[in-house]
């Protein structure tokens, strides 16, 4: 299955609820509602053959926080890109870790930095950051540094 061929399969299953498209013969990227995630993650599966959970990134973009989920096909150099935006301040997406483990640290790591919170994660505990840390996340956009440094103690930079 060639990138051109998934994007016309993928239209046809979701319409208007998956925004899909083929940079090259390399890449897909599907923008999608949080509450579409979950199926469309689980078509992918199935209809894909080799297609895998690589890893999933986050940044904090001005219109919320995206989480791109990056699935490479295996024997091929096709890699989907699913692509979800949540609005803050309180970004929920719901997690792939209950089926695909391999996730859970990652979800982890971007509840820590960035303040997603992965819904239906199994251990939604802290990995990054200690407990005694401020809630607080310092791959945001708003996270400022010199109030942090005085809520720790730490002197200001001069």
């Amino acid at each position: 299955m060639d990138a051109n061929d998934l994007v016309g399969r993928m239209t046809e299953a979701y319409g208007d609820d998956v925004a899909c498209v083929a940079r090259s013969h390399k890449r897909v990227y599907a923008s999608l509602a949080p509450e579409h995630l979950l199926a469309v993650f689980d078509w992918l599966m199935e209809e894909v053959p080799g297609l895998r959970f690589g890893t999933s990134t986050c940044m904090d973009l001005r219109e919320g926080i995206g989480v791109f989920h990056h699935l490479p096909v295996n024997g091929t150099p096709l890699v989907i890109t699913l692509k979800v935006v949540a609005p803050k301040p309180d970004p929920r997406v719901p997690s792939l870790t209950p089926r695909v483990p391999a996730a859970g640290w990652i979800e982890r790591e971007m509840a820590d930095m960035v303040g997603v919170v992965f819904e239906g994660h199994p251990e939604p505990y802290r990995l990054v950051k200690a407990e005694s840390f401020p809630d607080t996340f310092p791959l945001r956009r708003d996270f400022d540094v010199a109030r942090f440094k005085e809520d720790i103690g730490e002197q200001p930079d001069f």
